[in-house]
């Protein structure tokens, strides 16, 4: 599995759902999904097992845009701290 991405709603917060592995164009695929959102998220990356740069990068952009991380593991939220902003 390269990556699984799922958009649910939980009451009025919309959670999208990143599964397996965010390569270059599954980090393409995640940003197009999240800005068709227009509003605020929840980017639950705990069934995220890895990404490339391009993939940490979009998620560094959308955190930075104001989406709320949950569930990243430590290796992940390493990651996203390496380099970041």
């Amino acid at each position: 599995m390269t990556v699984r991405i799922e958009t649910t709603s939980e009451g009025s917060q919309t959670v999208v759902s990143v599964a397996g592995r965010l390569l270059a164009a599954g980090a393409t695929e995640l940003r197009r999904t999240c800005s068709a959102i227009g509003g605020e998220f929840v980017l639950d990356l705990s069934g995220l097992r890895s990404a490339d740069s391009e993939g940490i990068s979009i998620i560094r952009e959308l955190v930075r845009e104001g989406a709320k991380l949950r569930a990243a593991s430590p290796f992940i939220r390493l990651l996203i701290a390496e380099n970041g902003d």
